[in-house]
């Protein structure tokens, strides 16, 4: 300082926040642990309970209609470790389940920390399509590193032994009971047919025309 006094530049804090953020000590997220699995939803219960897994991490193929959740883990580097990633107030981070375009966009939300990261969740139920779809995670923001995640996954449609049977739709009654109407008239007038004695002229022993 001058004079033996110390002096403090106003724009010190700004100077550090700037050298920190070009050298990349500030600002750059991780992505961890990226997971999708089937998943069981219990409409009585409230919160993350409600979800329970199915099956493996990360499988290949779901069906259509398939309730399914993604969980993705990010980190943030400050300045001397990572620790857990927070999303401004007005900010979301965002899912797509998409083919050539979206068919759904869902905001993900924070289900657990760690002491340097934070996982975020979706579950949601997949589109009546089937085909090759990507869960993506785009994430890109002034002053923070860009998250571009991607993973593709295929979705088929119900198997012939996955559709319910026609007598438990209530739209086929009726077509059902057409068919047992004609199967019983058949037989009814197959029968009077087969067991009918014909008719003969008196006298003549021959059938009446």
């Amino acid at each position: 300082g001058l004079a033996g006094k110390q002096s403090k530049t106003a724009n010190r804090d700004f100077a550090r926040q700037v050298s920190e953020w070009t050298f990349m000590e500030i600002g750059v997220l991780k992505v961890g642990k990226v997971e999708h699995h089937l998943s069981s939803i219990s409409h009585g219960t409230v919160g993350n309970d409600s979800v329970a897994q199915l099956g493996y991490l990360n499988p290949q193929i779901y069906r259509v209609k398939n309730d399914v959740t993604f969980n993705i883990e990010l980190s943030e580097y400050t300045s001397t470790h990572f620790s857990p990633f927070t999303v401004p107030p007005l900010d979301s981070l965002q899912l797509e389940f998409t083919m050539l375009s979206p068919f759904h966009r869902l905001n993900l939300k924070p289900i657990s920390t760690t002491h340097n990261s934070t996982i975020f969740s979706a579950t949601f139920t997949l589109p009546d399509q089937h085909g090759i779809f990507a869960f993506r995670v785009n994430y890109k923001r002034p002053f923070l590193t860009n998250i571009d995640v991607k993973k593709e996954v295929t979705v088929r449609h119900f198997a012939h032994d996955e559709w319910p049977r026609s007598w438990m739709i209530s739209g086929g009654w009726v077509w059902i009971a057409g068919v047992w109407v004609t199967v019983i008239g058949w037989m009814a007038f197959v029968g009077i047919w087969l067991w009918s004695e014909p008719a003969y002229e008196k006298g003549k022993g021959k059938k009446m025309q």
